[in-house]
C-alpha cells in the first residue's frame, strides 16, 4: 500500500503561514499598543505639571501675559494628550482586529488540521486492514499447503 498523501497538504502550509503572519502582526499591534500607552502616559503627566505650574503662577499672583502664556501651553498640552488618546484608541482598534484575524487564521489552521489527522486516520484503519488481509491470505495458504502436500503422497 502506499505511503500516506494528503492531497491538501500546500493548503495546509499557506494555512500555516498565514497563521504565522497573522501572530505576528498582532505581536507588533502590541508593541505599538504599548508604545502608544507610554507616549500617552508622558503627555498626562506633562500636563498635569503644566496645570500644577500654572495653579502656582494664579497662586503667586504674575502678570496677565504670564498667565495667558501658561494657560495656552496647557491648552497645546491638552490637544496633545488628547492626541495621544486617539492614537492609543486607534492602536487598540487595530490591536483587536489584528486579534480577530489571528482567530480565525488559527480556527481555519486547525480545521484543516482536523482533516489531515482524520485522513490520516483513516489510511492507517485501510492500512491495517490490508495487512490484516494479507495475513489472512497467508494463514490460508499456509494452511491449505499441507493438505495438497498429503494428497499428493497419497
Amino acid at each position: 500500500m502506499k505511503a500516506f498523501n494528503f492531497p491538501l497538504e500546500s493548503l495546509r502550509t499557506l494555512r500555516q503561514q498565514r497563521e504565522q503572519t497573522a501572530q505576528q502582526r498582532y505581536a507588533r499591534a502590541l508593541v505599538l499598543c504599548d508604545g502608544a500607552a507610554r507616549v500617552l502616559k508622558l503627555a498626562e503627566n506633562e500636563l498635569s505639571a503644566g496645570h500644577a505650574m500654572l495653579a502656582e503662577v494664579l497662586g503667586c499672583g504674575a502678570t496677565a501675559s504670564r498667565i495667558i502664556s501658561l494657560r495656552t501651553w496647557c491648552t497645546v498640552l491638552e490637544i496633545r494628550r488628547n492626541e495621544c488618546a486617539a492614537a492609543l484608541d486607534e492602536a487598540q482598534r487595530n490591536a483587536s482586529e489584528a486579534f480577530r484575524l489571528m482567530t480565525a487564521a488559527a480556527r481555519e489552521r486547525e480545521a484543516l488540521d482536523n482533516f489531515h489527522a482524520k485522513s490520516q486516520r483513516m489510511w492507517q484503519r485501510e492500512w491495517q486492514q490490508a495487512e490484516q488481509k494479507m495475513f489472512d491470505e497467508l494463514a490460508v495458504q499456509r494452511q491449505s499447503s499441507p493438505l495438497l502436500e498429503k494428497s499428493r503422497l497419497n
